[in-house]
């Protein structure tokens, strides 16, 4: 009985010795997914930052854009007020000297 048992104990312990080891595995390939995941991380973070520097810059590049046409937009009014005004002057020049 006692070499049965002992066996037994044997059996056990090495069943228990294997699950331990599996289990490190295990541990080792979660730990290196671990690693991969927190460089990808790290990689999609830079981006994002980079990301983040370019749309301020396409903010601030929009808004020069948008005030160079408020400018345009402003002297071009100017513009047709002296054309209109141009007109005018022209058509009463005109109507005077038929007169």
């Amino acid at each position: 009985m006692d070499a049965q048992r002992s066996e037994r104990m044997e059996n056990m312990l090495s069943q228990l010795i294997s699950m331990v080891g599996s289990m490190r595995t295990e541990q080792t390939a979660m730990k290196e997914e671990q690693a991969a995941m927190r460089e990808e991380l790290a990689e999609i973070k830079n981006e994002q930052t980079d990301m983040k520097q370019k749309m301020t810059e396409n903010d601030k590049r929009h808004r020069e854009i948008m005030d160079e046409f408020k400018i345009l937009r402003a002297d071009q009014d100017h513009i047709w007020k002296k054309t209109v005004q141009n007109e005018r002057d022209i058509n009463q020049l005109k109507h005077q000297l038929t007169n």
